[in-house]
């Protein structure tokens, strides 16, 4: 079927696989699941903490690797939201991306 995202929650087919909940991409449908990543600033990082490792940012409508600004394109924001079914082009679509869409 596909990931498809709506804001807030990441469904595959009926079921919801993941929610973002306060910045913070959670496992499952509910706000007590594992953080997978989360939002700080426009960084992508791992886990549940601001100091966690910087997996990409977003720089420029285009989602970049590591946490500097000059890092390697990965992916503009248009693309990825497209490959997550979304409208959204923002640090929530690269979060999700980065777990659901690569």
């Amino acid at each position: 079927m596909g990931i498809k995202f709506d804001g807030t929650k990441v469904k595959d087919g009926s079921r919801t696989v993941a929610n973002i909940y306060r910045d913070t991409l959670k496992e499952g449908s509910s706000s007590g699941g594992k953080s997978l990543g989360n939002i700080y600033r426009d960084q992508i990082k791992l886990g549940s903490s601001s100091g966690g490792k910087t997996l990409c940012n977003v720089y420029r409508g285009d989602i970049r690797e590591g946490s500097s600004s000059g890092g390697r394109k990965l992916i503009s924001l248009k693309d990825a939201a497209k490959k997550i079914g979304t409208s959204s082009q923002g640090p929530s679509t690269a979060l999700v991306w980065w777990f659901f869409g690569r």
